[in-house]
């Protein structure tokens, strides 16, 4: 991956993380006692939904820069390698296998999400 579109994307995901928050935040607060009338009609919107998608989905890529930039910090030969020759043989099978680990379970989590809102 390249490094300035790995930047653009952390900031750009956690910008719409926090218009999300906000868009949220300001719906709750505008209700002084929400009614679950209200909460209902929020959530069953289609601009919910949306949003929440969305939102979701940049949590999602988020999530999955910070911890892809972690594996590959700290998963490599020289860093294993450093803690015990044993595992600097492995370090980049549990990189793969750490890479995998999160991107599947990012992509339930996500299908879960639109199943969830969506349904």
């Amino acid at each position: 991956m390249k490094g300035s579109t790995i930047w653009y994307l952390q900031r750009w995901s956690s910008i719409l993380i926090l218009f999300y928050v906000v868009y949220v935040f300001i719906f709750i607060t505008s209700l002084s006692p929400i009614l679950y009338g209200d909460w209902m009609q929020f959530v069953s919107s289609y601009t919910f939904k949306i949003t929440t998608s969305f939102a979701f989905m940049s949590i999602l890529i988020h999530a999955f820069l910070g911890l892809w930039t972690i594996g590959t910090d700290y998963l490599t030969p020289r860093t294993l390698g450093f803690l015990n020759q044993a595992l600097s043989r492995i370090a980049d099978t549990s990189r793969f296998l750490y890479n995998v680990l999160f991107t599947v379970l990012g992509l339930f989590l996500y299908l879960f999400l639109l199943l969830l809102i969506w349904t």
